[in-house]
C-alpha cells in the first residue's frame, strides 16, 4: 500500500512537471499582445508629423499676448477676455501658460516627441537624418520657450522616461543659447543627402535635406543675432558661420506648416488661430492703428490683403476689403472708451466693428498655413549684420530682397494675396534702403520691416523688438496693468511650477529675477 501511494505521488509530481514544461512552450508568443508595437518594430519617423503639427500650438501666447503687445493687433476686451491681456498688459493664466503647457505636454507635446525621436535614433544609421531633423526642430521649440519665459528646463527636459527625471532643473538662458547654437552647427553638418529622407512623414519640407540644412543655418542666424546686445562678439561669430554655411535662398525655403482640415472637426489638423478668427472669437481682434498707419503711410500693397471691415464678424460675407474704408483701432481701449475716439462713427453699422479686422480669406483659413521662419526675415537679419560689418555682403541688396520676399510670401497664405512685381518695385523706389552709413536709421528701418514681415508670428515679433527696440512703440496706460505701463519683457512661469517643481522654480527666480512681466531675460540687456 505504501509503495502504491509513493508511486502515485511520483506520477503526480512528474505530471505537474510535464504540465509546467508544456505551459512554457511558446510562452512569449502566447502572452504577447499581437496589437502592440515592440521597440524592435517601432518606427520613430511616425512621431515626426505629430511633432511638426504640435509645435504650432502657440496662438494664445503668440497672438493674444505677442501680436497685441507689438501693436499689430488691438482689442477692446478687459481682464479675462481673449486678446485683452497683451493689449493692456494683464495676466491671463491660460494664455500666459499656453506655450509652456502645449510644448511641454507629456503626451503629444513637441518636447516629448522630439526627445523620443532623438533617443530612439541614436547610433542608428537607418534613422540618421531623422535624428538631425529632430535636433533642428528641438532648437526652434526651445528658443521660443526661453525667449518667452527666460530660464527654463532644457538639458533634462523630455527625460522622464529615459532617466526618470520628473522635476527637471531650470537652466540659464545663456547656457541654453550656447547649446542651441552648438546643436544646430553639428546637426546641419551631419545631414547626409544620400540617406533616408523620411519624405512621407515630413510635412514641412517633404524630405528635402538641402532645405533642412538651410533651415538649421537660418535658425543659427536668428539665434546668433539674438545675442547682439548681450554678447556682440559671439553674435558676430555665429552670424558669420550661418551666413557662410548657407541660409534660406527663397520663399520656397520658408518654415511653414500647412494644415489640412477645412471643416475644423479635427483639432490637430486645423489651424488654431484661424479657428479662433472664424469661429471662436472673431469679433475681438482688430488691426492696431500702429500697424495700420505704417502700412497706409507707406502705401504698402500688403494692406489690402491684411485687413477687412466686417460689420458682422461672424459672417464672412459682410467683409469689405476696400482699402479706402479701412482703419486701425488704437491699443488700450475698451468698449466704452472707444466711443470717444476721434475716428469713431456712432452711426456706422456694427459699432466697434467699423474698425478693420484680420482678413479672413487670407489669414484665417482653417486649413491655412502657420509661418514660423521666413526667407524675408533672414534677409533683414543679414542686412543688419552687413550694417554692423559682421559679414561681407551688400546691405541694400539684402534689404531689397527682404522687402520683395515679405510681400511675395503673402501668396503662400492664399493665392488671392499675390502682389504684382510692379507694386513691389514702386514701394522700393519710394522707400529705398537708407544706407549703411546712417547706422541708427538703418537698424531702425531693417527691424521695422522685420516687425511688419512677422505679422501674426507674435513670439518672434516680440523677441526681435526686445532685442532692437524697433519700431518705437508707445505703451498703453490701462488702469490695473501689471507692467507699470510698459511693454512686458517676458511672461510668467505657470503657477503650478511652484507646487510641482518648487526647488528648481525658486532657483530660477533667484538667478533670473522676480517672476513678473518686467524681469528681462538674459539676452535682453538694457
Amino acid at each position: 500500500m505504501f509503495r502504491y501511494v509513493r508511486s502515485l505521488i511520483k506520477i503526480t509530481i512528474l505530471s505537474c512537471f510535464l504540465f509546467i514544461l508544456g505551459c512554457d512552450k511558446d510562452f512569449e508568443e502566447v502572452n504577447t499582445d499581437p496589437n502592440s508595437v515592440s521597440q524592435k518594430d517601432f518606427n520613430p519617423a511616425f512621431l515626426l508629423t505629430t511633432a511638426e503639427l504640435t509645435l504650432c500650438n502657440d496662438f494664445e501666447t503668440s497672438n493674444f499676448y505677442g501680436s497685441t503687445m507689438m501693436q499689430q493687433i488691438s482689442a477692446l476686451g478687459e481682464s479675462g477676455s481673449s486678446w485683452a491681456e497683451g493689449d493692456k498688459y494683464l495676466y491671463h493664466q491660460g494664455h500666459n501658460n499656453q506655450l509652456w503647457s502645449a510644448q511641454f505636454d507629456p503626451k503629444n507635446g513637441p518636447v516629448k516627441l522630439l526627445q523620443e525621436i532623438i533617443e530612439s535614433t541614436r547610433e542608428n544609421t537607418k534613422y540618421h537624418n531623422l535624428h538631425q531633423m529632430a535636433r533642428i526642430l528641438r532648437v526652434l521649440v526651445f528658443q521660443r520657450l526661453t525667449d518667452v519665459y527666460g530660464d527654463i528646463p532644457y538639458f533634462q527636459s523630455g527625460l522622464a522616461f529615459y532617466e526618470q527625471v520628473s522635476k527637471p532643473q531650470y537652466d540659464s538662458q545663456e547656457a541654453i543659447y550656447s547649446d542651441l547654437l552648438a546643436e544646430l552647427d553639428d546637426a546641419v553638418d551631419r545631414i547626409q543627402a544620400d540617406q533616408n529622407n523620411f519624405s512621407d512623414q515630413d510635412i514641412i519640407y517633404k524630405g528635402d535635406m538641402e532645405k533642412w540644412k538651410r533651415l538649421g543655418n537660418s535658425l543659427m542666424l536668428r539665434v546668433g543675432m539674438r545675442l547682439s546686445k548681450v554678447d556682440a562678439p559671439k553674435a558676430e561669430l555665429w552670424v558669420q558661420k550661418a551666413f557662410n554655411k548657407g541660409v534660406f535662398i527663397a520663399n520656397g525655403d520658408n518654415l511653414l506648416v500647412k494644415f489640412t482640415d477645412k471643416t475644423g472637426s479635427i483639432s490637430i489638423l486645423t489651424n488654431g488661430l484661424s479657428e479662433t478668427l472664424r469661429i471662436g472669437n472673431p469679433a475681438a481682434p482688430k488691426i492696431s492703428s500702429t500697424f495700420f498707419e505704417f502700412l497706409q503711410s507707406h502705401n504698402d500693397p500688403r494692406l489690402k490683403f491684411t485687413m477687412g471691415v466686417y460689420s458682422d464678424p461672424y459672417d464672412v460675407a459682410t467683409g469689405n476689403m476696400d482699402p479706402g474704408i479701412q482703419k486701425g483701432m488704437r491699443n488700450g481701449l475698451t468698449i466704452q472708451s472707444v466711443k470717444a475716439e476721434p475716428d469713431y462713427d456712432p452711426n456706422a453699422p456694427g459699432a466697434q466693428n467699423q474698425y478693420s479686422g484680420i482678413r479672413r480669406d487670407v489669414y484665417a483659413k482653417l486649413d491655412g498655413i502657420k509661418m514660423l521662419a521666413s526667407f524675408a526675415e533672414t534677409q533683414f537679419l543679414l542686412a543688419e549684420a552687413s550694417v554692423r560689418n559682421w559679414i561681407n555682403s551688400d546691405a541694400k541688396e539684402l534689404y531689397d530682397n527682404g522687402v520683395k520676399a515679405a510681400m511675395e510670401m503673402l501668396s503662400q497664405y492664399d493665392e488671392i494675396a499675390s502682389i504684382h512685381s510692379s507694386e513691389i518695385d514702386g514701394y522700393l523706389n519710394n522707400y529705398p534702403f537708407v544706407g549703411a552709413a546712417n547706422f541708427e536709421a538703418a537698424i531702425e528701418q531693417l527691424n521695422t520691416q522685420y516687425w511688419a514681415c512677422t505679422f501674426l508670428d507674435g513670439i518672434e515679433t516680440w523677441a526681435n523688438w526686445r532685442r532692437t527696440g524697433f519700431p518705437e512703440l508707445i505703451p498703453v496706460d490701462y488702469p490695473g496693468n501689471l507692467s507699470g505701463s510698459q511693454i512686458p519683457r517676458r511672461l510668467m512661469y505657470p503657477q503650478n511650477e511652484r507646487a510641482l517643481n518648487p526647488d528648481n522654480y525658486q532657483a530660477a527666480v533667484s538667478r533670473q529675477g522676480k517672476d513678473d512681466f518686467m524681469t528681462r531675460v538674459w539676452w535682453d540687456k538694457e
